[in-house]
């Protein structure tokens, strides 16, 4: 079985144990999130998927979907959009985005847990962070 195929029946397995259906247009954006390298905007995969086919808000209601469901990541960017991506590994990372072509690299580390720990000593509950890095890649630069 390949990569991608397992990547795909986990994320179906996921939506399953979530009571969710799976329909056509989940099925064909989990086929596309398995098959990029890169995170992609909601605008960019509804493009991946035919303007036609699947209407911009079928995009963004099964993403939220997947999202609570913890299948996909959503990246926040500066400009107030947010990338997602396929979350095959299951653990917590951040990225590195370039403000100019939006190159994005996962950073496998996670420092800000610190912080959270600070947070819960001061007696804050059901502590979470957003931290993504900014900065302009060799190849813009």
């Amino acid at each position: 079985m390949s990569s991608s195929t397992h990547r795909f029946d986990a994320a179906i397995d996921s939506l399953k144990k979530e009571r969710l259906r799976i329909t056509e247009p989940r099925k064909a954006l989990l086929q596309l999130l398995v098959g990029v390298s890169k995170p992609l905007s909601a605008d960019e995969l509804h493009e991946a998927l035919g303007a036609e086919e699947f209407d911009l808000v079928t995009i963004y209601r099964n993403l939220d979907a997947f999202e609570n469901a913890g299948i996909v990541n959503r990246i926040p960017t500066e400009s107030g959009k947010s990338l997602y991506e396929l979350n095959a590994e299951q653990h917590h990372y951040h990225h590195i985005i370039c403000r100019k072509c939006h190159h994005t690299e996962k950073l496998d580390t996670c420092e800000v847990v610190k912080l959270e720990k600070l947070a819960s000593d001061l007696g804050y509950s059901e502590v979470t962070h957003v931290l993504e890095l900014y900065g302009v890649c060799e190849t813009c630069r």
